[in-house]
């Protein structure tokens, strides 16, 4: 990532497309903040996906004591990746820091969960050559207490083994190659097992058996690998419904909510 992109210039119009879901004046414990999916390109994925999924969450914090935020970024082909990235980030830092946030939970759908997996995979450059996002990404995992991912994709190299054809979408993101992509399992693994171990963060992974878009290859190839370097994790297998169901899903919600409260 450091060596692919330099010049950082996140849209400052993104920040006010943050939607607030469920906000308390008191301080809070928790915080949840969504991250929609979409192949990095489809602007039928908005910020807006996760509405149903925290109104049942916010049903059952009869404490009021979530808040709970979804960001946006841009998409491909406007800018590629990590581009979309930083705007993760640098819109992420900016609500944390407007509303003074702690004990952060991150929740990514698809690509929303790849980004994720990028956050977490930043102490892969030393801290010397990290550019300034990289070094928000730093100081977010210091908040950050929890991660679920949703039926995501993590090894875009395996991604197009499996589905050739997504190569229509995975082009758009990295129309140099994939190899742009630093984040593949194999090579960033230590560093994740790290971050998780040194920032006390625990991994969520959930994947739900009906999806026709993504099969349990992402899912099953992640857990190898974190098994591989003993770094722990949980994972929640379900019908969640179909690939697009999964952020709208009830089972979800109460999985989220149970794991944080």
């Amino acid at each position: 990532m450091s060596n692919t992109v330099r010049a950082i210039s996140p849209d400052v119009t993104l920040y006010d497309k943050t939607i607030t879901f469920q906000e308390v004046s008191e301080i809070t414990r928790e915080t949840v903040i969504y991250i929609h999916g979409g192949a990095w390109n489809d602007p039928d994925n908005t910020p807006y996906d996760f509405n149903q999924l925290a109104n049942v969450i916010e049903s059952m914090d009869v404490k009021s004591s979530i808040c709970q935020y979804s960001i946006e970024y841009r998409l491909s082909p406007e800018i590629t990746n990590p581009r979309n990235l930083y705007d993760v980030v640098t819109n992420i830092t900016r609500l944390v820091e407007e509303k003074g946030l702690t004990n952060l939970n991150l929740v990514g759908h698809s690509v929303g969960a790849t980004f994720i997996w990028q956050i977490l995979s930043v102490l892969k450059d030393a801290r010397e050559e990290m550019n300034e996002v990289q070094l928000q990404m730093l100081k977010l995992l210091q908040v950050v207490k929890r991660v679920f991912l949703l039926d995501g994709i993590y090894s875009i190299k395996e991604l197009l083994e499996e589905y050739p054809q997504y190569n229509s979408f995975t082009k758009l993101a990295f129309p140099e190659g994939i190899h742009l992509y630093e984040e593949e399992p194999l090579r960033v693994m230590k560093y994740v097992r790290e971050a998780l171990s040194h920032f006390d963060i625990d991994m969520h992974m959930v994947h739900s058996y009906r999806d026709e878009l993504l099969s349990l290859r992402q899912t099953n190839s992640l857990i190898s690998c974190l098994q591989n370097h003993q770094a722990k994790f949980e994972l929640y297998l379900d019908d969640l419904g179909l690939h697009n169901d999964v952020y709208k899903s009830d089972k979800v919600a109460k999985y989220i909510f149970d794991n944080i409260c």
